[in-house]
């Protein structure tokens, strides 16, 4: 769940594109293959579909929590 900028109304976040970027990285498992290369820390996300299907900036999140 998070706020969109000074709204008091939460949405609740559904799906981020995260096509071309690394697997989670857990220590000692095969996907832990040392620093992770600055280029994909550039290529991150800028926005992520709410479950009502609007569009929205990651930039523009000021408050977030678990679901209820």
């Amino acid at each position: 769940m998070v706020q969109i900028n000074d709204s008091s109304e939460w949405i609740q976040w559904d799906s981020c594109d995260l096509k071309g970027l690394p697997p989670k990285r857990e220590k000692g498992s095969m996907t832990d293959h040392g620093a992770i290369p600055k280029g994909q820390w550039d290529n991150l996300p800028t926005r992520f579909i709410a479950t009502n299907g609007i569009e929205y900036n990651i930039q523009d999140i000021n408050s977030y929590r678990s679901s209820e």
